[in-house]
């Protein structure tokens, strides 16, 4: 699977250097814009920010040294513009802190990556929505604790992936709208070497960079890019729980699904029968790892003062691997929805092979009324050790069993072992996930 860090990912060094750099130069706009520097001063700052001949590597070693990339690079700007306007180099930077470039270049990258993972979310509703419809009366063996259970529909069953993914989507969108806007304080967050033009300036730089403007910098309050982590955390573990669900179906005991796939994805290299579940293998692998990250930018939050001391420069490679990640599953998890295998014959003859012990509760439930709670179990419960026992269907033990004849008759204890009856409100609740 494509790295979500390679040279095209909104999360790369590269567009990290891009970022930074379409900051300076919209403050160079904004600038201009309040009538502190003139277009051709703001001009050739912004010709000395394009990226194109920029070398991300020096620039990151520069940076490590002096404790942030912002300061080899604003060195690098200054001495660009000095070549084309002397006057204009005094500009570059002006009224702006380090942790302001950073945080805004962060947030720009994080707006370009939650976008993308919406597009692979929205796929993957789309794809499962239509699963849905498709199998909402295909009846697959429910499970619990990795035990059989009363059949469900799988129809019901995809529609709740779909609602968790739908659910995760919106949350992730709200924390982006709520969280992903402007850093601009200077170096203890009053603008005060801006004089009264500092919100002024601010409000031009949002505006040129299409982002919000907070009621006030946020230097220390990492209140949203929590916020933004545990959402994408959530979301992240959504997607585990689904792959986790049909990797469980695709065993090859169980078979009721599979990833379709080329020839050479899931093959084994000592194995050649074996058709492993790799775009699960990639969720689950990112659902491993969310945990971890998230609970890690939760710990950078207590920050000292107007300007913290590890906390906030901790955050971006943490960032970094948990928008990857997220990107990962859900481009993995987008491919498997659009070209799940289901395996309805293999789903009927797992649910056979249980001979019909699954419906126990259904059984039990029917008897209560007659026979009280614990007698109704206590018969029920014999009733399946001899169908262990000696391998006859549960519904003919119930049918020679002289306690039950008198208490229900042949039309009652059809309607206890109907599959079509065990499924209860399946396509009502369907339909209600569908429509959330």
């Amino acid at each position: 699977m494509k790295s979500s860090l390679d040279g095209s990912s909104p999360l790369s060094p590269d567009k990290r250097l891009q970022a930074m750099l379409a900051v300076e130069a919209a403050l160079a706009s904004a600038l201009q814009k309040s009538g502190i520097i003139s277009k051709e001063q703001a001009a050739a700052i912004s010709e000395a920010c394009e990226s194109k001949s920029f070398n991300t590597i020096p620039l990151n070693q520069a940076g490590a040294i002096a404790g942030t990339p912002v300061i080899p690079l604003v060195k690098e700007i200054v001495s660009r513009t000095k070549a084309k306007s002397g006057g204009a180099a005094s500009y570059i930077h002006y009224g702006a802190t380090s942790q302001d470039i950073l945080d805004t270049a962060t947030v720009l990258q994080l707006k370009e990556a939650v976008s993308q993972i919406g597009r692979q979310l929205q796929r993957i509703e789309s794809a499962f929505s239509s699963l849905a419809k498709e199998h909402v009366n295909t009846v697959v063996l429910g499970r619990t604790l990795l035990q059989p259970g009363p059949p469900v529909s799988f129809g019901l069953k995809v529609a709740a992936w779909k609602a968790a993914i739908t659910r995760g989507r919106q949350r992730l969108e709200a924390a982006a709208n709520g969280g992903l806007v402007v850093q601009f304080g200077g170096a203890v967050g009053n603008l005060s070497s801006l004089d009264d033009k500092g919100m002024q300036i601010a409000q031009f730089l949002a505006a040129e960079l299409d982002l919000e403007l907070p009621d006030a910098p946020w230097h220390t309050h990492r209140d949203r890019m929590a916020e933004l982590a545990s959402a994408t955390g959530i979301l992240i573990g959504s997607m585990g729980k689904i792959a986790r669900d049909i990797s469980l179906h695709g065993q090859g005991e169980v078979g009721e699904l599979h990833e379709a796939a080329p020839t050479d994805e899931g093959s084994s290299s000592a194995m050649p029968h074996k058709r492993n579940p790799v775009s699960c293998m990639h969720v689950l692998v990112a659902s491993n790892q969310a945990p971890a990250l998230v609970s890690s930018l939760l710990s950078a939050m207590p920050q000292e003062h107007e300007r913290g001391l590890g906390g906030w420069q901790s955050e971006w490679p943490t960032l970094q691997t948990l928008f990857a990640a997220a990107m990962s599953a859900s481009a993995a998890m987008a491919e498997l929805s659009e070209r799940l295998e289901v395996d309805t014959a293999k789903m009927k003859s797992n649910l056979q092979s249980t001979r019909e012990v699954v419906f126990s509760e259904r059984l039990a439930t029917s008897l209560i009324p007659q026979l009280g709670r614990l007698e109704a179990q206590e018969l029920v419960s014999d009733l399946v050790a001899k169908s262990n026992a000696h391998g006859k269907r549960l519904s003919e033990l119930a049918a020679e069993d002289a306690t039950i004849q008198s208490t229900l008759n042949a039309a009652g204890l059809e309607a206890v072992f109907s599959i079509e009856l065990s499924l209860g409100s399946s396509e009502e609740l369907t339909n209600r996930l569908l429509q959330a």
